[in-house]
């Protein structure tokens, strides 16, 4: 069991290294978990309704950063990619700035939207979201 745990820690650090948005990473920790669970055999079912829950609290939680990090990053390398001239250094200060508010705001945006859902699935009524 020592040497299971090992390698899947091992496993983890390496998959880790590579990946860099938060669902990867979350959803590669929940796999550990569900195999080092399985591997037990003591609980049967249970690892599954538990591999399941974990995968959800990975969405809830990266969400926003994923989906920011891609729509913030994008606008930041247009940004960067079109800072050319004379005045280029300054270009891409403001770029970086301008990533800031972006995610930020995005940040923000993200969190009440998901925070609007669930009031709206919790009285009943459609989920209705604000968009930029």
């Amino acid at each position: 069991m020592k040497t299971f745990t090992v390698l899947a820690v091992v496993a983890l650090l390496c998959y880790t290294a590579n990946a860099t948005p938060c669902t990867d990473i979350c959803n590669a920790q929940c796999t550990i978990q569900q195999q080092s669970c399985a591997f037990t055999e003591i609980f049967g079912n249970l690892c599954d309704t538990i591999a399941g829950i974990c995968g959800q609290a990975c969405t809830a939680a990266c969400g926003c950063a994923d989906s920011c990090a891609a729509q913030c990053g994008g606008e930041y390398a247009t940004c960067k990619g079109a800072a050319s001239g004379p005045l280029g250094g300054l270009n891409v200060l403001s770029c970086g700035l301008n990533l800031g508010v972006c995610s930020s705001t995005c940040q923000l945006q993200c969190n009440f939207n998901l925070l609007a859902g669930v009031v709206n699935s919790l009285g009943g009524a459609g989920a209705t979201t604000a968009t930029a």
